[in-house]
């Protein structure tokens, strides 16, 4: 320390410039040379990535997906888990249909309406009189249907029942039903479907003409995501708790604002909706200004008569034509069952309550939850209390773009080819020819003609429809914020009837909030004000303010470097920038503690001197001036002194540039900061590594926005410590020698009482008496008021914060403790922000985003993974890194392999606790499992010996084959062969030269005749067939094959099938199944000739993917694709969204699953293990949790470790380590009491609060250990003293025998208690002071933060008020009266460091010796 303290003196310019150049080089480096901080995306890093987190599950799920989709060119799927949506960008508008809302289309399909009815007037189909026609000839056939199937046909599907693509009456359909979402089965669905009430229903079709210019606001897939991205919302109240506005003189005030709004926004000529708009299009009026109280009376009864099914969940599904067209259910004659009941229903409501699920959307968010129940009871009764105002943020417009050709070009010559040989004629014989295209096929045209029209790839270009954002991300925050921000704007946008009362701007909000953080991050400016001001009034120095700053700035920029280049972490969070706060309230206890015990070890060296010259020489340095005298004399009260502050209290000199010269000489220098740095920099060592500690233990949590800001914070407060031991240090050498002269007049008020300056004037003179006043109440307060109250009231102070802390202990573990975040949703703002107020009140007051919520937890899509291993070894905190697949043997192809897959799905199905119906997973893998069945192995056995034999034989072999087995073979196959091209032989012109005569050009019409003639000539059965040679030899090789396959044995085949055949055609098979779907798929199936209507009845089935087998890569050595991965998905059995029953059913699952697949699994799939999308929010929870708790259990472990080692006394850790605890359970139950949950901010919050309240305990425990022996040795001495004195006193010897036996103890407990109260007193005096300013400017920085208009700096700033009030008042108040009571004396409890020392020379010399002894017989040998 000597050493380092003699550099620092000696070189101090160069220690200072040198860690000052550096610093400023790697901040630059830093922030030029690496990705500066992005703020757009404020949930990054919001992931519980790490080893065994679900989240990691998931990653490791999408690195799968996306390995799948690469190795095939497929398009990535879009995953908001693990990213930021992507906003504002453009709506490509490819399929919406205008003719959909065309009365005059839509009014010949009316099936409410009865054929030939003489009655103008709607009238309603009984569904108990209906009968097959009322399916089958629902529409004239001479009518033009508005859609077409999918061949082309032109026959009409909107009421047709379809018995060829349906779903199962036990497939499950999710609907949601007072607040909940629900599981049933088809069947079910149907049965129950409500009746409605014919005599208040109107029958009449909505005007969807009218609809048409608000399709882009009325189709979901077209207004975004939940949130509207699209969308500016505006929610509207009325101004009186008794209105209703669905009232004419309300709705007409919606309608005015709706207007106001939109020219406000300059969005006159964009589509907008509002509950007055729907009255007047549900009465065909263009004008919401026009309704009247009938268009309101309809209106309402419309809604009264689609209530039932939308409370049901009939709208949910959706109630659509395709589905009811898909459903099947037996029927019988003369008896109809629920489908009758249901398409009679359906027909009846399609246009009023069904079609395009518009008055759904009306239910979802435009009347508010409370309407709807009250309409279920009173018709004209229930009341609207909040709607809403949308107007779209999209314009649209037209152009032509390229066609995407990929597809096309890749399949086109092959389709082609495919169509020409096979395909043409059988379409022409089955009338499945393609109506474009019918006329260049046969008879008109040819095959050729006709294929190139089917199949020839579009036109180069295509004109869409584009929908683009009219205000983006910033534009839209502008207007927020001109506008609506305000607290005092709000409450201008009302009038009579209606309120404005939160907004959403197309969910600009995080941007927003981001915006804002900017702004925020000028409260810096304010706590630099407030920590300048404060040093200035407690240091008198503004320069040692500025020097905090500066070490400061210097550490947060030479942390950004360390945390982009050598921790390489690519993500900022905003929150990081909170860190600024947190190290200028920290930086300045260490500067106290720093300069305080400089000032403390200067005026020791003083004393010291002053000794020394009192000893040779009798020097007149304690002569006090007349005005010092006179100052005295006109005190109001003598402050006392103690001990410490006797000895520490300055020398007087007459002569100020003396003493400066003594102080600035080097030995007096490197003295004195040799032991302020022994001193000081042990207990800033203690408290920058417990608080950079706490942060770091924040790595414990999974959570990477916790981690990363741990990480740069931690790493802050460390740089901070080592800025200042060197810089810092070094400037205070410079203050010393400099700027105390140069500047001591002009920047700086730091008079001391060593300093008599000859100054008169009144402003000098008001200055040392201010500093002279402020410095007395500081030494009166912690030299004698603190000690007074803590020694003489200790036993009530720790009767008094005990029950406290226990209290708080209470309040954390038991009731009310932080609860986890019910909610994934964040607040960014105060609660009275408009846009808060519609994220959190507002969505739970409107169907429309409750169900959003329910459908994301409710019923997760379980899903088990065989092949892979749930290993993340990608880098924590880079999204972007997937890190590697780790793939196992999956061994598909063996028959336990399938046979256990179909017992673990039959399992699944077995446990309704757990999992919904495996019916549809049972189907998906049953049809799987039958591509591999014992007869299509046989069969592929035989096929294969068939063709082995065909290659091996001769054409003409095989037709002596044929003649030996049967003669009408070859009648059959020449009749086949002929037939396919005599079917029109006069007409036929087709191309091909295998039809056609070569000489003539013509068809060879003799060629039947000639052939059976020829042919059955047994003796010489030979032919010149030159002309259709291609074709006969097709025929023929086709009938020998079959032949050969009807003459195997397959008992033998089935013998010969065993268990290892049988694995290598079942991995064969799979292969080649593969292959073809992944070439369908791709579009690239015409390659190998498979015919496109195969791919396309593969891709358009009806099917779902519960059972999915990932294939790798195709092979580049013989083109096969290998399975790598399956995943077994089922719909969970959770109805529940709360975290308990999410925790215990993912637990429930866990404990089924583990031992199952331990038990029953063959060994090459025991590492399977199951995640779902849904669990992830549950898995932050589990992860905020668990980790935030495993993280402060850990910090205080560190903590008193560090306590340990650093006070070296066990009975003070203990005691610091209860302080911390009391302290940092009551901050927290207080805000558990303030309904916090334990989010990502308070998570933080709650880790950190060790490292900031173990820094006073710290320092008050170091001093009580660090006291001056003399002081306690003097205090004990005159204890004893009057001891004995008291003893002499005593007449009789016996008598004194007596009371010195009994008043030994009593000696002895009131010398302990003595070095106590002095332990106590001295370490008050010595750092309390320091102590007490450390808090209150951590406590102003935090104040500073709650002038934040975001949630997560005004929390971060109530917290660190409460935890620095707390942990100072508990730290004094607690720990020094405990210490006061039961605090340690002597050497009890200490360890012996320098016992341990010794011990350890010893052996190290021992060591040493025994080695130098060894080597020295090895040399004299």
């Amino acid at each position: 320390m000597l050493r380092y303290s003699r550099f620092l003196v000696r070189h101090h310019w160069f220690v200072l410039g040198f860690v000052v150049l550096i610093s400023i080089i790697l901040t630059i480096i830093g922030f030029a040379f690496t990705q500066l901080p992005d703020f757009s995306d404020p949930r990054s890093g919001w992931g519980a990535r790490g080893k065994g987190t679900i989240f990691s599950q998931l990653m490791v799920l999408r690195h799968a997906s996306e390995r799948f989709r690469l190795a095939y060119e497929l398009p990535l799927e879009n995953y908001e888990l693990f990213g930021a949506h992507n906003q504002f960008t453009d709506v490509i508008v490819e399929d919406l249909d205008e003719d959909t809302y065309r009365s005059d289309v839509l009014a010949k399909y009316d099936i409410w309406r009865k054929k030939n009815s003489i009655k103008q007037n709607d009238e309603l189909i009984d569904y108990n009189n209906l009968d097959e026609n009322f399916y089958d000839n629902a529409i004239d056939e001479d009518e033009v249907p508005d859609y077409d199937d999918e061949n082309g046909q032109g026959s009409a599907l909107l009421y047709q029942w379809h018995r060829d693509r349906h779903f199962d009456v036990n497939n499950l359909i999710t609907k949601y039903v007072d607040d909940k979402m629900i599981n049933i089965t088809v069947l079910e669905f149907v049965k129950n479907l409500p009746q409605f009430n014919r005599k208040n229903y109107k029958s009449a079709r909505l005007p969807f003409d009218l609809f048409r210019p608000y399709a882009y606001l009325l189709e979901e897939k077209y207004r975004g995501r939940a949130g509207r991205d699209g969308m500016i919302e505006f929610y509207i109240e009325r101004t009186q708790s008794t209105e209703d506005l669905l009232s004419i003189k309300h709705l007409q005030s919606i309608c005015q604002w709706e207007k106001k709004f939109k020219h406000l926004l300059s969005l006159n000529s964009t589509a907008s909706l509002s509950l007055a708009t729907f009255v007047a299009l549900y009465s065909a009026k263009n004008d919401c200004q026009l309704i009247t109280n009938n268009d309101v009376a309809r209106f309402r009864s419309i809604l009264h008569t689609c209530l039932p099914y939308y409370i049901n969940g009939y709208m949910d599904i959706p109630l659509s034509d395709i589905f009811l067209n898909r459903v099947i259910l037996e029927h019988q004659p003369g008896y109809f069952t629920h489908q009758e009941q249901v398409k009679a229903v359906y027909t009846a409501l399609r246009h009023t309550c069904f079609y395009k699920n518009i008055t759904r959307f009306i239910f979802d968010h435009f009347v508010d939850k409370q309407f709807i129940v009250d309409l279920q009871q009173m018709k004209s009764q229930a009341k609207v209390s909040l709607s809403t105002i949308y107007i779209s943020n999209y314009r649209s417009h037209k152009y032509n773009r390229t066609r995407d050709q990929i597809m096309c070009e890749r399949r086109r010559p092959h389709s082609r080819k495919y169509c020409e040989e096979r395909g043409c004629m059988k379409d022409y014989r089955n009338k499945l020819l393609l109506q474009s295209c019918a006329n260049q096929a046969p008879p008109k045209g040819n095959c050729f003609k006709y294929c190139q029209c089917k199949f020839q790839c579009a036109n180069a270009t295509e004109q869409i429809v584009t929908m683009s954002p009219i205000y983006k991300g910033q534009e839209l925050v502008a207007l927020f914020e001109k506008y609506f921000a305000g607290k005092r704007q709000l409450p201008t946008y009302r009038d009579r009837f209606i309120k404005l009362i939160a907004l959403n701007f197309a969910n600009v909000r995080e941007r927003a909030a981001m915006a804002r953080i900017s702004e925020d991050m000028l409260l810096v400016l304010i706590a630099t004000t407030l920590i300048i001001g404060i040093t200035v009034l407690y240091l008198r120095s503004v320069s040692i303010a500025l020097i905090i700053i500066v070490g400061a700035a210097l550490s947060i920029g030479v942390s950004f470097f360390i945390y982009r280049v050598i921790y390489r972490i690519p993500i900022f969070p905003f929150m990081n920038l909170m860190s600024a706060f947190i190290l200028i309230g920290i930086g300045c206890d260490d500067i106290f503690v720093f300069f305080d015990t400089w000032d403390q070890e200067k005026a020791e060296w003083l004393r010291k001197y002053q000794d020394r010259q009192q000893q040779d020489v009798n020097i007149p340095l304690n002569e006090i001036t007349n005005e010092e005298t006179q100052v005295k004399k006109k005190r109001k009260f003598k402050l006392p002194s103690n001990e410490f502050q006797s000895r520490h209290r300055l020398p007087l000199f007459n002569d100020p540039e003396e003493m400066q010269r003594l102080l600035s000489s080097e030995e007096a220098l490197t003295e004195i900061m040799a032991k302020t740095l022994k001193h000081a920099a042990s207990s800033m060592f203690v408290t920058s590594f417990t608080t950079s500690a706490a942060f770091f233990t924040n790595m414990l949590t999974n959570i990477s926005f916790v981690q990363v800001f741990g990480v740069f914070t931690g790493t802050c407060i460390l740089l901070y410590f080592l800025i200042t031991v060197t810089a810092i240090s070094a400037f205070a050498v410079i203050y010393e020698k400099y700027i105390q002269n140069i500047v001591s007049r002009l920047l700086s008020i730091r008079f001391t009482s060593v300093v008599d300056t000859s100054s008169d004037d009144s402003t000098g003179k008001l200055c040392r008496r201010l500093a002279t006043i402020c410095r007395d109440i500081r030494l009166y307060t912690f030299g004698h008021l603190m000690p007074f109250i803590i020694i003489n009231l200790r036993y009530l102070l720790v009767l008094l914060f005990l029950p406290m802390g226990i209290l708080g202990l209470v309040g954390v573990f038991h009731y009310p403790k932080l609860q986890v975040p019910s909610t994934q949703k964040v607040a960014f703002f105060l609660k009275d922000n408009p846009m808060e107020t519609y994220e959190f009140i507002m969505k739970t007051k409107f169907n429309g985003y409750s169900k959003e919520e329910k459908r994301l937890f409710a019923y997760p899509a379980v899903s088990f993974i065989f092949g892979i291993r749930d290993i993340d070894d990608g880098y924590i905190f880079d999204m972007n890194d997937r890190g590697h697949l780790h793939l196992m043997p999956l061994y598909l192809e063996r028959q336990m392999t399938l046979d256990f897959f179909k017992q673990f799905i039959t399992d699944l199905g077995a446990r309704p606790d757990l999992f919904g119906s495996n019916y549809d997973l049972d189907k998906d893998f049953e049809a799987f499992y039958q591509l591999t069945s014992e007869n299509i192995l046989i069969a592929k056995i035989a096929d294969d010996r068939a063709r082995q034999n065909l290659y091996n034989t001769s054409h003409l072999s095989m037709i002596k084959h044929l003649s030996q087995l049967n003669t009408s073979l070859i009648e059959n196959l020449v009749s086949d062969t002929v037939r396919t091209i005599g079917y029109r032989i006069e007409t036929d012109e087709s191309d091909h030269e295998d039809y056609i005569d070569s000489k003539s050009g013509k068809i060879n019409k003799t060629l039947n005749r000639i052939s059976l003639k020829q042919l059955n000539n047994r003796l010489n059965p030979i032919i010149n067939y030159s002309n259709y040679r291609k074709l006969f030899n097709k025929t023929l090789e086709k009938y020998y094959k079959d032949q050969l396959e009807r003459s195997y044995d397959k008992n033998e085949i089935r013998r010969f099938l065993n268990g290892t055949i049988r694995d290598t055609l079942t991995g064969e098979y799979h292969r080649a199944a593969l292959r073809t779907a992944m070439q369908c798929l791709t579009g690239a199936a015409g390659a190998n000739n498979i015919p496109p209507d195969f791919c396309e009845r593969q891709l358009n089935k009806q099917r779902s993917v519960n059972w999915a087998v990932l294939p790798d890569k195709a092979s580049s050595v013989d083109g096969s694709v290998r399975p790598f991965a399956v995943i077994i998905t089922i719909r969970g059995a959770l109805n529940r969204t709360d975290y308990d029953s999410y925790n215990s059913y993912y637990f429930n699952i866990k404990n089924f699953f583990d031992p199952y697949i331990k038990q029953n699994a063959p060994q090459h799939l025991q590492h399977a293990w199951f995640s779902s999308p849904g669990f992830a929010f549950y898995g932050v929870q589990r992860e905020l949790l668990v980790g935030s708790y495993s993280s402060l259990i850990a910090s205080l472990g560190i903590a008193l470790l560090v306590l340990f080692l650093t006070s070296g006394n066990l009975f003070i850790a203990v005691y610091a380590l209860i302080t911390i605890t009391f302290a940092i359970a009551v901050s927290v139950a207080i805000f558990a009491a303030l309904k916090w949950e334990l989010g990502i901010i308070e998570a933080i919050i709650v880790i950190m609060s060790v490292g900031l309240s173990v820094d006073f305990v710290v320092h008050f425990g170091v001093g009580y250990i660090h006291t001056d022996s003399t002081d306690i040795e003097r205090k004990r001495k005159n204890i004893k003293d009057r001891y004995l004195a008291s003893l002499s006193t005593s007449s009789d010897n016996s008598e004194v025998q007596t009371v010195s036996r009994i008043s030994s103890y009593r000696l002895l407990y009131r010398e302990h208690q003595i070095e106590r109260e002095t332990r106590v007193t001295e370490s008050i005096a010595r750092v309390g002071s320091a102590v007490f300013m450390a808090a209150f400017t951590t406590f102003a920085a935090g104040f500073s933060m709650t002038l934040s208009a975001l949630t997560s700096f005004r929390q971060m700033g109530q917290f660190l008020m409460t935890i620095m009030f707390m942990s100072w008042v508990f730290a004094m108040f607690f720990f020094l009266p405990l210490c006061a009571i039961i605090g340690p004396v002597g050497k009890c409890g200490s360890i012996p460091f320098q016992r341990i020392g010794q011990f350890c020379k010893q052996r190290l010399f021992c060591c040493r010796r025994r080695q130098d002894q060894t080597n020295q017989q090895d040399i004299n040998e």
